[in-house]
Order: structure tokens, then sequence, then C-alpha cells
């Protein structure tokens, strides 16, 4: 009896010490490389610069810095990088984080900017303030506009506020059916000289990850531009979803406004 508890013993002894040890290297990878973070970032990168703010903001891996945290965040928005723009707009529109200022018009500015280039939680916000309107931003109530945007957020991954926001406007006959059909493509809408709207970001990727081939997406893109800026981080969004180097350049070089 004596053998077969010291035998359970040593077996629990080591699962405990080989849990320890797993968890230990897990929390290992998941500490952020702060040295790392902060060589890109002081080169450019605009991912290393939010992250980076992200874990001077939050104190994981380095000691809580806001005033750093807040400039890093600066410095990639200012880069064109979606999510630290989104960040940095509900700072402005909040006011009193990290020792940010209340300045609505700010803030609305950085969240069009995020939206502009497909961030789905700032085309999201800036669906809800179409949808009710917001007195501080100077936004008015335009339920179609709201659905425009809750349609581009809707379209993008675990993106289910959004779908079910249309159809809380489409029972409130707010909107129309084929307005709140988010997995319709987008009707297109014709620029000032005549010519179809650029793609979006959203539809160059919804392009890509169905049947159109990088040779298509490319001579579309030549014949009709795009309505967003190429920066480092939509980049390698686009080349996740199977973009290549020349489609890659042709966007670069194709962007226009309406």
């Amino acid at each position: 009896m004596n053998f077969r508890w010291s035998l359970i013993r040593v077996v629990l002894i080591r699962i405990v010490f080989v849990s320890v040890i797993a968890a230990g290297a897990h929390l290992a990878a998941q500490a952020p490389d702060i040295a790392s973070l902060r060589k890109q970032a002081k080169a450019g990168d605009a991912e290393a610069q939010y992250q980076l703010a992200q874990a001077l903001l939050s104190g994981k891996g380095v000691p809580q810095d806001s005033k750093q945290g807040v400039e890093w965040l600066e410095r990639a928005a200012k880069l064109d990088h979606p999510a630290a723009q989104q960040v940095l707009s509900y700072m402005y529109l909040k006011g009193g984080e990290q020792n940010i200022p209340k300045n609505p018009k700010i803030g609305l500015e950085w969240l069009q900017k995020s939206a502009d280039h497909g961030n789905a939680a700032a085309e999201y916000g800036l669906a809800v303030m179409y949808r009710d309107g917001d007195g501080e931003t100077g936004i008015p109530r335009k339920p179609h506009e709201a659905a425009t945007w809750f349609r581009k957020a809707a379209r993008q991954p675990g993106s289910i506020k959004s779908q079910s926001a249309l159809q809380d406007m489409l029972q409130m006959r707010l909107i129309s059916k084929a307005e709140a059909n988010w997995r319709a493509a987008e009707p297109a809408k014709e620029a000032e000289k005549g010519k179809a709207a650029p793609f979006s970001v959203a539809e160059v990727e919804t392009g890509l990850k169905g049947s159109i081939t990088n040779k298509r997406m490319t001579t579309l893109v030549q014949k009709f531009g795009v309505d967003f800026k190429l920066t480092a981080v939509t980049q390698k969004r686009l080349k996740d979803d199977g973009a290549d180097d020349y489609l890659l350049q042709t966007i670069s070089a194709s962007k226009r406004s309406l």
C-alpha cells in the first residue's frame, strides 16, 4: 500500500511540475518583446507602435506609462493604423482616458479615418452615430447612412452586432429590406465624373476570398480605383487574403476619392 501511494505521489508531483513549466512557457509566449517592439516602433513600424502603446497603457510586460503609451498610439494613428485610430477616437469622444481631454470633433475625425480604412469597430461606431444622431459631434440622424456603415461592418468576421442592428432598423421600418441585406454586394454609386465608385478595402477582401483572381482584381482596380490608402497594416491584411505583389502595387497607385 505504501509503495502504491509513493508511486502516486511521484506521478502527481511530476504532473504538477510539468503543468507549472507549461504555464510559465505559455505566459512567456504571451508577454510582448518590448525591446524588439521599441526598435521596430522607432523605425516607423505602425503595428509595432500600436502594440507598444497597448503594452505601455496596460502595463503588460513593461511598467505602465500612459504618457508614452498615448504618444505611441498617436504615432501609429498618424501612420493610418486603423485600430490605433479607433482607440484614439474613443479616448477623445469619451474624455478623461489617459489624461486626454474630451474633444468630440477630433474623436469623430479619428473614427472616420479608422472606418475609411475598413476597421469594423469604427464602422459600427460611426453607424450608431448616424442611426441615433449625435449632438456632440454634430452628426445628424441619417438611417440610410447608418445602414451603409452597418453593412460594411456586417460583412467582416465577428460583426454580429452590426448584422443585428440592420435587422432592428428594418423591423422599425427605418430602412428597406435591400438596405438591411448585408450579404448582397454594395450597390455601386456613381461619382461626380460619371465613374463607378472606387473599391473599398472590404470589397477587395471579399473579392480575394471569393472567386476573383489576382489578375482580375488588378484589372478592376486599374479601372475603378480604390478609396483607401495602402498602409502597412492594410497591405498585411490583403496579403493574408491572398493578394500578390502586382495587385498591391496597383492598389497603392490607384487611390481616388469621390
